[in-house]
Order: C-alpha cells, then structure tokens, then sequence
C-alpha cells in the first residue's frame, strides 16, 4: 500500500517535471523566436538604408570593407552622422506626404491637357482615372497619381 502510494507520488512528480520542461521549452523558443524577430526586422531596417543611398546594388565584400576601413570615422562623428540621417529619413518624408497629397490648379490644367492627348489614342481619361483610381474628380487624385497618369500616356 505504501510502496503504491509513493509510485503515484513519484509518477505525479515526475509529470509534473515533464510539464515544467515542455513549458520552459516553449519559453525558451518564444524568446528565441522573439530574439530573431527583432534581428530580422533591424537587418530589413539596414538593408533599407543601404537602398535609400542606392547601395543595395553594391558589393557586399567592398561595402564591408569600406565600413571596417572608416568605422572609427564613424564612431567619433556618431552624433554628426545621427543628425544628417535623421535630415535625410524627415525629408524623404516630407517627399511622401507631399506626394500623396491632393492636385492643385496646375496639376488639373495639365490632366485637361491630356484628356486631348487620351481622345488623340481613343482613350478616356475619366474612364482610366476612374477604373484606376476609383475616383471621379481630377481634384480627388494625388501628385503622385497624376504622375501615374503621364507615366501611362507616355506608354501609349
């Protein structure tokens, strides 16, 4: 009777044990999981900021050794370098929002212009803005949809 109850004892114990490893297993992981999460999103970052100076095309091994040759450079001019980066990212995105925002005159008197341009290929340009842009009014389309627009007709 005593030896039964201190099998279950040991077997209770022993799937307890069990539980707490496949739980700190799964901690484990999800921290590990996080860890490359993060890792991946600051490589993605990186990479994006090679892209922006048009040196995600470059040499991997020339790029490398341009940052090992100047990285002291670097680290002394730190806050130097901070304060040009964040000029360069504040006015790409100034950029952005500049062209998604609304045409004004002159983009409407150009858009006028060409709805000649579509007429001259048998085209419609308020048909094409609407099945392109969902949209019925010159005035509701973006810069950068206009520019879309000329992109379209220069194609034609």
């Amino acid at each position: 009777m005593k030896i039964d109850n201190l099998n279950k004892k040991i077997k209770n114990n022993r799937e307890k044990f069990e539980k707490l490893q496949r739980d700190e297993k799964l901690e484990v992981s999800s921290k590990s999981k996080e860890k490359r999460r993060k890792r991946a999103r600051n490589l993605i970052m990186l990479g994006a900021l090679f892209e922006i100076e048009k040196l995600d095309k470059e040499n991997g091994k020339a790029l490398l050794g341009f940052l090992h040759e100047n990285k002291e450079i670097f680290f002394k001019n730190r806050d130097k370098y901070f304060e040009i980066g964040e000029s360069i990212l504040e006015k790409r995105k100034n950029l952005k929002t500049q062209e998604n925002n609304e045409v004004g005159k002159e983009e409407i008197k150009e858009l006028l212009e060409l709805v000649n341009i579509f007429k001259s290929k048998n085209q419609d340009l308020g048909v094409y803005i609407q099945e392109k842009f969902k949209k019925k009014l010159f005035q509701d389309l973006t810069i950068n949809e206009v520019k879309i627009v000329k992109d379209y007709i220069k194609n034609l």
